[in-house]
């Protein structure tokens, strides 16, 4: 094994280990540590045989073939980002509603307390 093959396999495995104990903590769900454990997966099989991306990017026609796993790690955090801006949108609006929900009890409320005191 080449240095490079040490330290990504050391990273896969660090970063399987963080995702166990993660959710052993309840700090995350355990449909996103599916999703974090296929990715250590990845990180560890990528760095224990590189030579599947060498033969990926030759069969595919990229010349530079280590690109291959940056490229695909940047579109998946782009589409987490997107998904987490639907996410906050969602709940931008929810709360928007609950805060409109509560300004109108506050009035029903306000307006019966009027209405008993003036009798």
């Amino acid at each position: 094994m080449t240095n490079p093959q040490i330290v990504s396999s050391i990273l896969g495995v660090i970063l399987a280990i963080t995702i166990y104990l993660l959710v052993r903590r309840d700090h995350l769900a355990p449909s996103q540590a599916i999703r974090w454990s296929f990715v250590a997966l990845i990180v560890l099989f990528l760095g224990t045989f590189p030579i599947v991306v060498d033969w990926l990017g030759h069969a595919v026609g990229i010349s530079y073939p280590p690109i291959i796993p940056l490229l695909i790690g940047l579109g998946a955090a782009l589409i987490k980002i997107l998904l987490m801006d639907i996410e906050r949108n969602k709940m931008n609006v929810t709360q928007d509603r609950i805060i409109q929900k509560l300004a109108m009890l506050e009035a029903d409320i306000e307006r019966l307390t009027l209405k008993r005191g003036g009798r």
